[in-house]
């Protein structure tokens, strides 16, 4: 019995160390990735779920191979950077790193890219741009020799997939001491959910209309239940168009800043401005939000201020920020905010423009839900990708670039060509005879990297996926049996069907 306890103690010892320590420090796989395209061929590398945090050994390693490699252009999936936990810290470490790399990897070959799980601060998308990273936020662009192949470019921060399994929008005419207002009710998991103003769009990529508004003043009453419960307002907001970008006037819940505080999304904020409004909300009060930009060539001021509604205005804006960066969001609607547990309403919503005129009046009361207003954005994120893409000729191939792979289940439908994806880690944590405990994807476990093909409408009736195991962790700093990995894609023609 004690030589059993011994060996499994041994073996405990060897697996904590390949987890820890071999694989995801030491061990580097290449994936050699052939998709048959009526377009002339183009040699690309496929990376995702870096995870950057800190220079390491394996990225100047990863650095080699993929010069190796020669690629035409380089496809990231998305999680360029480890993000935080939830409590929060300092994540200007992990951005320098994660810049330092990119830049060494454009000089490689131009690196397109699409927004992940872990892009959702606006430093973090400033910081990829200035490395030299095309990021492309639901839309299309033309690669390859002549602009033979659409690329679509899919952000997971706005829109969903269609035939995927999705959290759906709480916001819905909810009841708070019997009267009804419009709001969200909700529990965990703690996600971002917006119901925008977008009465009447031209079209999927239409940006007149409110779209186009620009220095204007909003005011609304919110009230929470609980202390989970987040609540704010969005401005300048691109979210229906299929873009993360915008200013909001947020306080969220649990181990969130729990004080209404401005932030930005697409753009940076500096830490500099006085961001905090310091109103921490009682559960079950009204309080009145009051936001106002004013756009001056080459800037952005946001100025915002919150108070009881029963109680008088304070004299003085509480929070205010000016955004000089060339990210900066010159105009857009008016969103609602829904986050965490619990519930939050809604009531007195108006929007002034910087004439004076009212540009909306709702109350937000009743037992209907108020005309005019969207919950997410206007399509899935293929949709409108497809929608704000550039011409090409009929018969052209299209790829798509997705931090998810659920994607596929609509792209196949479609007739696409073939879909890079990662997300799932490759399930990280790998048994033998078995495979992965989890890839937190709709598609299931069973879709944890490689290549898989779906059933589509077009010329080789085949939608081809490609799931990258990625190179980094999340949660844990632990790969097992799943060592970190990166492809070499060949897209064109082969001179066979794969």
């Amino acid at each position: 019995m004690r030589k059993l306890f011994l060996l499994a103690g041994v073996l405990l010892a060897l697996a904590l160390a390949d987890g820890f320590w071999l694989e995801p420090r030491k061990m580097l796989l290449r994936d050699t990735v052939r998709i048959e395209l009526d377009a002339p061929r183009l040699r690309a590398v496929h990376l995702s779920d870096l995870h950057i945090s800190e220079d390491r050994p394996l990225l100047h390693r990863l650095l080699r191979e993929i010069a190796e490699a020669d690629p035409d252009v380089i496809l990231v999936s998305g999680d360029f950077i480890r993000d935080l936990p939830r409590g929060g810290g300092d994540m200007s470490p992990h951005i320098a790193a994660a810049a330092a790399f990119l830049s060494e990897l454009r000089r490689i070959a131009p690196v397109i890219g699409v927004q992940g799980h872990s892009e959702h601060q606006g430093a973090v998308v400033a910081a990829l741009d200035r490395a030299g990273v095309t990021l492309l936020s639901n839309e299309g662009r033309r690669i390859g020799v002549g602009g033979s192949i659409l690329l679509l470019g899919l952000n997971q921060q706005a829109g969903t997939d269609r035939w995927a399994s999705a959290f759906p929008s709480p916001f819905r005419t909810v009841r708070w001491q019997g009267e009804p207002f419009y709001g969200a009710r909700r529990g965990l998991p703690y996600r971002n959910f917006y119901s925008h103003w977008d009465p009447a769009p031209l079209g999927m990529a239409d940006e007149s209309g409110p779209l186009a508004w620009s220095g204007y003043e909003v005011v609304c009453d919110t009230l929470v239940d609980t202390e989970d419960a987040g609540a704010g307002l969005a401005i300048h907001s691109r979210y229906v168009l299929g873009e993360d970008r915008m200013y909001t006037l947020t306080r969220g819940g649990g181990k969130a800043s729990r004080t209404f505080s401005l932030w930005s999304r697409g753009t940076p904020l500096h830490e500099k401005d006085d961001l905090e409004t310091d109103v921490n909300p009682e559960p079950g009060r009204w309080y009145r939000m009051r936001l106002r930009t004013e756009v001056e060539p080459g800037l952005v001021r946001i100025l915002a201020k919150v108070w009881p509604a029963d109680a008088p205005e304070p004299k003085d804006w509480q929070a205010r920020a000016v955004d000089r960066s060339k990210y900066r969001v010159e105009a857009g609607t008016v969103g609602l905010w829904g986050w965490g547990g619990g519930m939050v309403v809604y009531r007195n919503l108006r929007v002034t423009g910087a004439g004076g005129e009212v540009l909306v009046q709702a109350p937000l009361t009743g037992p209907n839900k108020p005309h005019g207003f969207r919950e997410g954005a206007r399509g899935t994120r293929l949709a409108l990708a497809l929608a704000r893409s550039p011409y090409v000729p009929e018969g052209t191939p299209v790829v798509v670039l997705s931090h998810t792979p659920a994607v596929v289940l609509e792209a196949s439908r479609r007739g696409i060509e073939a879909v890079l994806a990662g997300h799932t880690h490759g399930g990280q944590v790998r048994l033998p005879f078995f495979g992965a405990l989890t890839t937190r994807d709709a598609l299931g476990a069973w879709y944890d990297f490689g290549r898989y093909h779906f059933a589509a409408p077009n010329r080789r009736g085949l939608t081809a996926l490609y799931i990258n195991g990625g190179v980094g962790t999340s949660v844990l700093p632990l790969r097992f049996w799943c060592p970190p990995r990166y492809a070499v894609v060949e897209l064109g023609k082969h001179g066979h069907t794969d």
